[in-house]
């Protein structure tokens, strides 16, 4: 039976996130890995070489060595190893799946926050460590929506998270107060 590619991912990616902590390089596995997945997804190409049958495994490895040369010895073994197995296609899901476990390990979420205006990055830091002390995170990493329907205040959305300070929902509230007093 034929594997999907979330559980290849999951596999694969539970299993680098483990053999990297074995070896004590989570945060330089970690640092390639990013740098890799940024290559990648610049030239999507570099996927279709090593995943393409036209290509003999001599020549996926020599293209390998040049691309993997300056990656630490935990992330070259593993690339060697989806090379052997024919996974090279799934190579960004695994590292989504690393990152996530990496994530998790170091208290570090992502999320939205909604605003009526586009807030500076100033204002950006200061609600991702608000929230991040608040909710004992060591980061949030925060991308910004603007939605001027919200009139003011700020939404935040961080994983199954949901806190509403918009002024669109504070003004939603004191209606209903008025409409039940009645």
């Amino acid at each position: 039976m034929a594997l999907s590619r979330e559980e290849i991912a999951a596999r694969y990616g539970t299993a680098l996130f483990g053999y990297a902590q074995d070896m004590n390089s989570l945060d330089a596995v970690h640092a390639d890995l990013q740098e890799l997945a940024q290559a990648v997804s610049a030239n999507p190409q570099i996927l279709s070489v090593f995943s393409d049958p036209i290509f003999n495994s001599d020549e996926k490895r020599a293209s390998l060595a040049v691309i993997e040369k300056d990656f630490n010895v935990e992330v070259q073994n593993f690339l060697n190893f989806l090379l052997e197995y024919d996974r090279f296609a799934d190579l960004l899901d695994i590292i989504d799946r690393f990152n996530d476990l990496y994530d998790q390990k170091n208290k570090i979420t992502s999320g939205t926050a909604t605003t009526a205006v586009e807030l500076d990055d100033a204002q950006l830091a200061a609600l991702s460590k608000g929230y991040a002390q608040k909710y004992g995170l060591k980061d949030v990493r925060l991308e910004n929506k603007v939605d001027e329907s919200i009139l003011g205040g700020v939404i935040l959305r961080i994983g199954d998270r949901l806190i509403d300070g918009s002024v669109k929902n504070k003004l939603k509230k004191i209606r209903v107060q008025l409409i039940n007093k009645d």
